[in-house]
């Protein structure tokens, strides 16, 4: 799927209006994936890190439509488009101004034939999208709105939503991805149960968990996990990945996802393992 040009008057219309958008942002000019990735992203408030990289990679087939929901800046979408170079990608963020960073950071990468970003709330999107995506990413704001909320608007807005719940999310995410289509999330660990049912419930299956271990020998912090639409499976739960070594620094296995492998998630019902020469 190519993108429709957009006029040259236009694009330097919506190039004005980002400008101005971004002129009372503190900005920072930040790196991913070993440094192949420039980002652009505020100073303050919630920053791409570890969550954006490993959902990225958890991708493993370098074709079809992917849908990045709550994109920020385009973190996730960034680095889907450095490791795969066959897809088209549709980012969408509500916040303007991040809106603005993300498309920024597309011009600024070279993904502007294949990565457009959308000013949108994900309950509305356009009908056009509905059942169109073979991929649908998501890291959602996962934290308990009850919980201590950050001061930081935009943090505050990234952990804990704008009223909006997981089953919103879920929700939204299914009526994006295509019949069979995949669907990844990115969640705090104990709030994978909580996901994995409305999922379920909702009719996706064939469910795999792949735990993030913050070190050896703790419990996990993050888990991705990933379904299929319209689909009826057994679920799976993965060995998932040691990210930090009790020094700090990262295991082996997380450096090269950090530097821009693929975690080539599987199935174990499948029959033909996916692995670093299916997604190129």
């Amino acid at each position: 799927m190519g993108h429709d040009p957009t006029p040259k008057n236009q694009s330097q219309s919506q190039d004005d209006a980002n400008s101005r958008l971004l002129d009372d942002v503190a900005i920072t000019s930040d790196y991913l994936l070993g440094g192949t990735v420039a980002i652009a992203q505020p100073k303050s408030g919630f920053r791409v890190g570890t969550d954006a990289v490993f959902l990225a990679a958890s991708v493993g087939v370098n074709r079809g439509r992917i849908l990045d929901l709550g994109a920020g800046v385009g973190g996730v979408s960034l680095c889907l488009a450095t490791r795969l170079n066959k897809v088209q990608i549709t980012a969408v963020e509500l916040d303007p101004v991040l809106v603005a960073l993300a498309q920024k950071n597309v011009v600024t990468n070279g993904f502007d034939d294949r990565l457009r970003v959308l000013l949108g709330d994900i309950q509305a999107l356009p009908p056009v999208l509905g059942s169109s995506f073979d991929h649908v990413l998501s890291n959602p704001p996962y934290h308990f709105a009850t919980g201590t909320k950050p001061q930081n608007r935009r943090r505050a807005l990234a952990h804990m939503g704008n009223g909006l719940t997981l089953d919103d999310w879920v929700k939204s995410a299914l009526w994006a991805a295509k019949p069979r289509g995949l669907i990844s999330f990115i969640c705090r660990a104990d709030r994978a149960g909580e996901l994995l049912n409305l999922f379920v419930n909702a009719g996706a299956s064939e469910t795999l968990q792949f735990p993030l271990w913050p070190r050896p020998m703790v419990p996990a912090g993050r888990v991705i996990i990933q379904v299929r639409k319209s689909v009826i499976g057994p679920g799976a739960i993965l060995s998932g990945l040691v990210v930090h070594n009790d020094d700090g620094s990262f295991t082996d296995g997380a450096s090269r996802i950090m530097k821009g492998g693929g975690l080539y998630l599987t199935h174990p019902a499948k029959k033909d393992r996916a692995g670093p020469g299916k997604s190129d």
